[in-house]
């Protein structure tokens, strides 16, 4: 069953075509990558997909509905690149990942029992639970995109779109984040779609791979998608995929 659809995308800034032609199917249990070059489309596409951008041709459908009727907002996550953090207003981390239930109880609505387990329940799973307390600005950076991702996952989302979240992870942090992903994917049913620019790292996480750059250049396993003759296509230039077991 498909979790989302985009049929045929166009977008352009002024006489500038950003996407052409895109068309994508992403399958309940997928964990998708999206990878380009920088100004390929990748964010702005993630912006059509979650309404904040209308295409300029083209449809995108969530769970079967078309996005400009669709209504279960809650039922999609978002974790973008690296949110600002307000140091004058020092959230603590359970504040922070309590923002996610907004989008199922409302704006402006103060959270009940029910809301406040699934704030825990979600900081339970990415590991913060022990540092609910504690000021978010305090946490590593590490720490404080688990807190993104689990003020994502307070809303109990069905798709979990990610917009290159391990931008300034470390190495021992970035492979703990991937196992996480893995985890949501493999033992909690969500269906990822997430940016990145680790293409030597991906194809070991994700189960499949969409190569865009302006439009979709092609889109299969990581076995089928990452080898140097569609890397190079993607890129415009030489790129040689060398495989090892790291």
């Amino acid at each position: 069953m498909e979790v989302l659809r985009l049929q045929d995308v166009c977008f352009s800034y002024g006489r500038q075509m950003i996407l052409e032609n895109v068309s994508l199917s992403v399958r309940y249990g997928d964990f998708l990558a999206l990878i380009g070059p920088n100004g390929s489309g990748k964010t702005t596409l993630v912006k059509i997909v979650l309404g904040l951008l209308k295409p300029l041709k083209g449809k995108v459908f969530l769970f079967g509905t078309e996005t400009g009727k669709f209504r279960e907002w809650y039922r999609v996550g978002y974790v973008p690149q690296r949110p600002a953090l307000d140091t004058t207003f020092p959230s603590t981390v359970a504040e922070v990942v309590s923002a996610g239930r907004f989008g199922r109880v409302g704006l402006g609505r103060r959270l009940g029992q029910r809301d406040w387990q699934a704030v825990k329940e979600a900081l339970d799973v990415v590991g913060l639970l022990p540092l609910h307390d504690r000021p978010v600005t305090e946490l590593s950076g590490g720490q404080q995109q688990r807190a993104f991702i689990a003020r994502a996952l307070a809303g109990q989302p069905d798709l979990l779109i990610l917009d290159e979240p391990q931008v300034g992870l470390d190495d021992r942090a970035l492979h703990e984040f991937y196992r996480l992903l893995k985890y949501l994917n493999h033992e909690r049913g969500i269906t990822l779609l997430m940016v990145s620019h680790d293409v030597g790292v991906i194809g070991r996480w994700v189960s499949r791979v969409a190569c865009l750059n302006r439009t979709l250049i092609c889109h299969g396993t990581p076995q089928e998608v990452l080898n140097s003759g569609n890397l190079s296509r993607l890129y415009g230039t030489e790129v040689r995929a060398v495989a090892h077991s790291h």
